[in-house]
């Protein structure tokens, strides 16, 4: 391949990778946050095993678990 050739295929490269770059940044998924709150009731036991699957099975952040009320309650989010 000719040097001439080559720069050429080397400067379209360059701008595909820019404009591609700044369109796939533009084109990204939002992010959604979310949050709630939980109340789980009268068993500590059962609020527990909710807030455990919040926070480990489902990887939300969860708050302590605390008593209002009525009942035991989390909060969560992501």
């Amino acid at each position: 391949m000719r040097t001439s050739r080559r720069m050429i295929a080397v400067a379209a490269m360059v701008v595909a990778v820019a404009c591609g770059g700044a369109t796939a940044a533009h084109a990204a998924d939002p992010v959604v946050e979310s949050q709630g709150e939980v109340a789980c009731g009268y068993e500590y036991d059962a609020c527990w095993a909710q807030w455990y699957d919040y926070g480990f099975v489902k990887n939300y952040i969860v708050s302590e678990i605390y008593y209002k009320g009525g009942g035991y309650h989390f909060y969560w989010w992501n």
